[in-house]
């Protein structure tokens, strides 16, 4: 087996088997296409659920949700009130019961880089360096301003609409052959605080054609002078916000539309970021990164601008992305190099936000499938999968040296949805469930039951903060639970909604066990996905019912159509690594996101983290025997038994074990 000297593990969420197979025979994907030369593709199953705390978590640390504790989106700390979830922080290591494959390098005397990642605040600080924190799945832990779009279009609903007016109070103005219009830009902080506010002008002499960006009513100092497609330089301001105090920012604009009579402008501005530092875990080597690379790029909000109603148009996201894919790569390998980290672990969250959005158009299954508009969000998905490979393509660039393997893999994929499962509707039904005084949501402290995504708790007495059932109804309430939720079914099918439902000593055979998982833990079918208390306030009144969107989390793992996939997606290359064709299609379903850590901790001769449940994948290894053993035709054995009659004859029983059979 050749030499590893570096592990790469770059993670692309949401990132679709079928849909890759299909972008690499149209040849869309050349650095895909070119780790595959010399590595393996494969489908990769998700853990329950199949979700992204739980899997991140999972591929870092080899073990099950039962294991490492992060069970959904956070976690339970028993005891504690059923609906406190700590939703927010999902990808906290404290949370995490596991040992991450950065700690198992750490006790090995290794250092590593992780960025964007779950597993922060840093655990091993004086050997794992932290660039970015993985917060909410597409926002930075450190932003002190989100992106938006400026603008005075009435068809899109933004948070940032501004009205252009007559210039007054300016000097310095430019001769100018139409009148002079104003705007106000305030940016406003991601957290309580304070931001930096601007004043737009826009000027033309036979039109409009320019926008002038200034602190004051100055046209002499801008910070940006832009005609149409233009991007600013970095603007840098202050900030006062209540959880990063006082910071310099770094942000731009771009001038996205400009009507020739200013009667629609679109004005995008970028995320702000601190420009000190703190944005890696040694404030020192991140400020490094930042006087050599320049501010920090962050592409998730802008990607959601563009999939939430279009609010920020594709060429401007691909050229965001484009800059992030510079950026990220660069800053791994100033820091690989300066602390001599010998293990990466990166997460790239975009193709999970725009698949929420786009890949439900696609497939045929889906509610919200568009026939006419097919094509159109193909273009999309390709734009987005290609901005995948730009990134894989400068970090092979940077690091493909002989010695570095790349592990490639996404947590789970993304089909689209069919129909949604009301639990809030089918326990109402039951008597289980209490309605808040208006009726539009629920009273969970007055009900016998709480769920979240694949786990329901009864709202036990003695065990739960404000706990409401009696220990001796625990039982005979669970059990009623369970026979319903395995009861429900589609209507216009008869398909079960629920195809797992079991009680939480049953769940241990889908990796979930201990104090942390639910009384009942269940998984939703191919294309179900779950609700909650908002079908009250949309007057939905059905237990199943149609729906748009994509999902993953709820659904079984191995669900599959044509088109789209709840299964994730692995490509392994580089040193170390025999290439080979795909298994077939079944047989990739055994690649477990457990199994990635400890493989990563094989080539790099390092222990398996110490609560890894998966296995290394020999199969994909250089020097490693993998073939199933010939045993050529089976030889008879069987043996013709007497069976000798006893005095009394024996009753008629129903087939058994083998050793209970006659």
């Amino acid at each position: 087996m050749a030499q590893v000297k570096r592990a790469l593990f770059l993670g692309f969420d949401a990132q679709v088997p079928n849909m890759t197979e299909k972008f690499l025979d149209e040849g869309i994907l050349p650095n895909f296409e070119r780790l595959l030369q010399k590595g393996v593709f494969t489908r990769i199953r998700s853990v329950i659920p199949a979700q992204t705390p739980t899997n991140w978590t999972t591929l870092a640390t080899g073990s099950t949700p039962g294991t490492h504790g992060v069970i959904q989106w956070g976690s339970r700390i028993p005891g504690e009130a059923h609906t406190v979830s700590h939703r927010e922080e999902a990808f906290n290591a404290g949370f995490c019961r596991a040992e991450y494959l950065w700690e198992t390098a750490a006790r090995n005397g290794v250092r590593s880089v992780v960025f964007n990642y779950a597993g922060y605040p840093p655990t091993r600080p004086e050997m794992v360096t932290h660039i970015e924190w993985l917060f909410k799945p597409a926002q930075s832990w450190f932003d002190l301003a989100m992106p938006t779009n400026y603008h005075n279009c009435p068809e899109l609903n933004t948070t940032d609409p501004i009205e252009l007016a007559p210039a007054e109070g300016w000097r310095n103005l430019p001769d100018a052959g139409v009148e002079p219009l104003e705007a106000i830009l305030e940016v406003h902080t991601t957290t309580e605080g304070l931001g930096p506010t601007f004043h737009a002008l826009v000027l033309g002499q036979e039109a409009y054609d320019t926008v002038l960006i200034s602190p004051e009513r100055d046209a002499s100092c801008p910070v940006a002078s832009l005609s149409l497609g233009q991007w600013s330089d970095w603007v840098h301001a202050q900030f006062s916000t209540e959880d990063h105090g006082e910071a310099e920012g770094a942000f731009r604009f771009k001038l996205v539309e400009l009507a020739p009579d200013a009667s629609r402008i679109q004005l995008y501005r970028s995320d702000a970021f601190p420009t000190d530092g703190r944005i890696c875990s040694d404030p020192e080597l991140g400020r490094r990164l930042i006087e050599e690379l320049g501010p920090y790029v962050h592409a998730g909000q802008t990607c959601d601008l563009h999939r939430s109603g279009r609010l920020a148009d594709f060429e401007t996201v691909d050229e965001v992305m484009a800059d992030e894919s510079e950026w990220w790569p660069r800053a791994v390998q100033i820091a690989m190099d300066q602390t001599g980290a010998q293990v990466l672990y990166l997460h790239w969250h975009i193709l999970d936000a725009m698949g929420h959005t786009f890949v439900q158009r696609v497939d045929p299954t889906a509610t919200g499938y568009d026939p006419e508009g097919e094509e159109e969000a193909w273009e999309i998905i390709r734009g987005y999968y290609r901005a995948a490979d730009r990134l894989l393509g400068r970090f092979l660039d940077l690091f493909d040296d002989g010695e570095a393997v790349f592990c490639i893999a996404s947590d789970h994929g993304m089909p689209g949805n069919v129909k949604a499962v009301s639990l809030i509707n089918a326990f109402l039904e039951e008597g289980w469930l209490e309605r808040t005084e208006d009726g539009q949501g629920i009273d969970w402290a007055r009900s016998k039951l709480f769920f979240a995504q694949n786990h329901l708790w009864i709202n036990l007495q003695g065990r739960d903060e404000g706990g409401i059932v009696p220990s001796e109804e625990y039982e005979d309430l669970r059990r009623a639970v369970i026979t319903k939720m395995r009861s429900i079914t589609d209507p216009e099918t008869g398909d079960h909604a629920l195809p797992i439902v079991l009680a939480r000593e049953d769940a241990p055979m889908i990796g979930l066990w201990g104090e942390y998982i639910g009384d009942v833990c269940f998984v939703y079918a191919g294309g179900y996905r779950w609700s909650g208390p908002e079908v009250l306030r949309l007057g939905e009144e059905r237990i199943v019912f149609p729906c748009r969107g994509g999902n993953h989390g709820p659904m079984i793992p191995t669900y599959e159509t044509d088109t789209t996939s709840v299964m994730g997606v692995m490509t392994l290359g580089g040193a170390g690594i025999r290439a080979q064709e795909p298994a077939p299609w079944l047989e990739q379903f055994r690649v477990c996101t457990t199994d990635v850590a400890p493989t990563l901790a094989y080539l790099l001769g390092l222990d398996v983290p110490a609560q890894s449940e998966g296995r290394v994948l020999h199969e994909f290894l250089e020097g490693q025997h993998a073939e199933y053993p010939e045993r050529g035709e089976i030889t008879p054995t069987a043996r013709n038994v007497v069976r000798r009659p006893t005095v009394k004859p024996k009753p008629i029983q129903l087939q058994g074990d083998v050793t209970d059979e006659e």
